[in-house]
């Protein structure tokens, strides 16, 4: 979509997904990266990742270019492993993002070409698919680690994000149902508009803010524990 005709719903809360996933990871940060026992609250990282997914599912029915922005999002979160890998290496930080939500994302948009032609019953029956399988694919734990895009493990597997294919494929899904129903005109559902705003304009640029945040997060919170004296 040009950027002039953006749903401006979609923008802002992909805005709001990434300010709370922004909060889960300086939690994250303070307790195992500086120690700094922190509480953490799993329901609002939870929430920022479900509402990036139905996103992800509902802007594919909106875009022509699936196989290219998917291709893009899991190059991009291929290189993120990459980093992660070589800053776990060097530091043992424990932040090694084998198959994160960038990873998942970016096959569900390639998957999504294909999937958003099917009819929504048929959508919606693949997807209590992928949610069934969730508990059996679970509690295997004896095949050792090479499906582990698919959630199948053993207990060594590692990744400080991690959103396998199943179930959260089915969350996308979803959401392609959803961009079905409510956005067949390509427009807003609504009569409104916020205008240009801070929140709207973190949604619009979610990937490349996902990709540098956590360097700065870091930074920042060295330097007020450094001032702090908790470190």
């Amino acid at each position: 979509m040009k950027k002039n005709n953006r749903i401006w719903e979609i923008d802002f809360l992909r805005g709001i997904a990434f300010i709370c996933m922004v909060y889960d990871h300086v939690v994250f940060d303070l307790n195992y990266i500086f120690g700094v026992n922190t509480i953490q609250l799993d329901f609002i990282g939870d929430f920022s990742a479900i509402i990036f997914m139905l996103l992800c599912g509902i802007s594919t029915t909106l875009s022509k270019n699936c196989l290219k922005r998917g291709a893009l999002v899991f190059g991009a979160a291929m290189l993120l492993t990459a980093v992660t890998f070589a800053v776990d290496m060097i530091f043992d930080t424990r932040l090694i993002i084998v198959f994160g939500i960038l990873h998942m994302l970016g096959i569900a948009m390639m998957l999504s070409y294909l999937v958003k032609k099917m009819p929504n019953i048929l959508i919606a029956a693949v997807s209590a698919v992928l949610f069934a399988l969730y508990i059996p694919f679970k509690n295997i734990r004896n095949m050792g680690n090479l499906l582990f895009a698919f959630g199948i493990h053993d207990a060594k597997f590692y990744s400080s994000d991690y959103y396998p294919l199943i179930p959260y494929l089915g969350v996308v899904f979803i959401g392609i149902i959803m961009g079905k129903l409510l956005y067949s005109d390509r427009k807003s559902i609504f009569s409104f508009s916020l205008g240009n705003n801070p929140v709207s304009f973190i949604g619009q640029h979610s990937l490349i803010l996902y990709l540098t945040h956590q360097p700065i997060v870091i930074a920042i919170l060295f330097i007020i524990l450094k001032i702090a004296g908790q470190i």
